[in-house]
This record gives structure tokens, sequence and C-alpha cells, in this order.
């Protein structure tokens, strides 16, 4: 079978797209030119074609932001993901119970941790507007979850994340073939949690993750011990 042919100016189209993050909710054409290494008279072309077919749309001060049809399918995606609606309750049932911050997390295509969803702390110094951001796989709970690397205690704890001073808790969430499909995270200030509520917090990330496993159909063969 030959292989599809990349059609470049698709390929554009899809950079300027992929600009837009929670770290780049506006663009200028210039900004717009520096993220995708483009010309700026290509660059200029781009938005308004978007535009036209409402993917982006320009604000009051003239630069691009998300349009209505891109927030469409965004929506859509999240709606048909039912690991995203499942996740709800354990996510505000974790943050309650431990009051930290409790995110949900997936590898995503490029095999970097994806945040979809997030349970907000009710201290004043929380993390927050995780959703939509990436981070590599590596040296964090969430992607030594994801990635399976999880000792008997079933969940993984870290005193050094990717931001100083915060302690981190992950456990995976299991599909129903016993493949791992997502992750739980409990974060917060280290000044916040003592090795004793360490404990206790990972127990909790456990036992939602757990739960979560059982809604998608997971057996759990010797896992659950809560």
């Amino acid at each position: 079978m030959t292989e599809p042919v990349p059609i470049r100016a698709v390929q554009r189209a899809l950079g300027v797209l992929s600009c837009f993050d929670v770290d780049m909710q506006s663009a200028s054409l210039s900004d717009l030119a520096r993220a995708t290494d483009l010309p700026s008279t290509t660059v200029a072309r781009l938005p308004a074609t978007l535009e036209a077919e409402r993917y982006v749309r320009r604000g009051p001060d003239r630069r691009y932001v998300v349009g209505s049809r891109l927030v469409g399918l965004a929506l859509a995606a999240l709606q048909s993901t039912r690991l995203y609606e499942m996740a709800g309750p354990h996510l505000r049932a974790l943050s309650e119970e431990t009051g930290g911050t409790a995110n949900l997390g997936l590898l995503d295509d490029d095999g970097r941790v994806l945040y979809l969803r997030q349970s907000p702390s009710r201290h004043a110094i929380r993390h927050a507007t995780w959703p939509g951001r990436t981070i590599p796989a590596q040296g964090t709970a969430i992607s030594a979850a994801l990635l399976g690397r999880v000792p008997a205690e079933g969940y993984v704890a870290t005193r050094r994340t990717i931001e100083p001073d915060v302690t981190a808790v992950a456990a995976p969430i299991f599909g129903p073939d016993d493949d791992i499909v997502g992750a739980l995270s409990l974060t917060g200030p280290t000044f916040r949690i003592s090795d004793h509520a360490l404990a206790v917090i990972g127990r909790a990330v456990a036992r939602q993750a757990q739960r979560a496993s059982l809604e998608l159909g997971a057996a759990l063969p010797e896992r659950a011990a809560w």
C-alpha cells in the first residue's frame, strides 16, 4: 500500500492550531510565525482561512484565539472518552479527602503525559490550570504510574517533581484488558505533606484509582488490597 503523502498546506494549518494551548491562549501573527518557524507572509494567510471556518477568531485586541468549531471538536472528543467522564467523581472525592489537587492524566500519541482533568485543592496555595498541559513521561510520579513502574503499595510518590517544593503521588488506572489507560495523581506543597500524610495520601490515591479501574471493567488480580 502506498504511504499517504502529507499535504503541506494542511500540515501548516495544523501547525498553527497546535500553537494554542494553556500557555499560549492567544497569539499575534508574529507569535504564530515564531512558534511555527514559518515566514510571516505564509502565516498571515493561514489564520484568515482558519478564521473563515471558525477554527480561530480574533479578539478585540486583534489577537487570535481558539474558535467555536475547534472548541466543539475538543468537547466532542472529551465527551466520547469514557475515562474523562468517569474520573470526575473520583477526582473530587480524592481532593476532598486529602485536601490536595487531584489530576487525571494519560499518555498521548507522542508518549508524553497529557493532563485531562483536575479537581483543585481547597487551600489557597495549590496547583491549577493543568488540564491540557503535557509533560515528558519521565521523572514524575504520574509518568511512573502510567508506565507501570509502581511498587507493591500500589502508588508512586515523589518529593521532587517538575516544580520545586511540590510532592506528588500517583496510581495507575487499568482498563478491561488489564492495560494501563490513565492515572490519578495528587499534588500539594511539600511543607504541607509529612511522611505520615504521604502514606495516607498514597493509599487514598491507590484506592480511587482501583475503584476507577473497576468501573472500567478491570479485573485487578491481586491488586484490590484496599
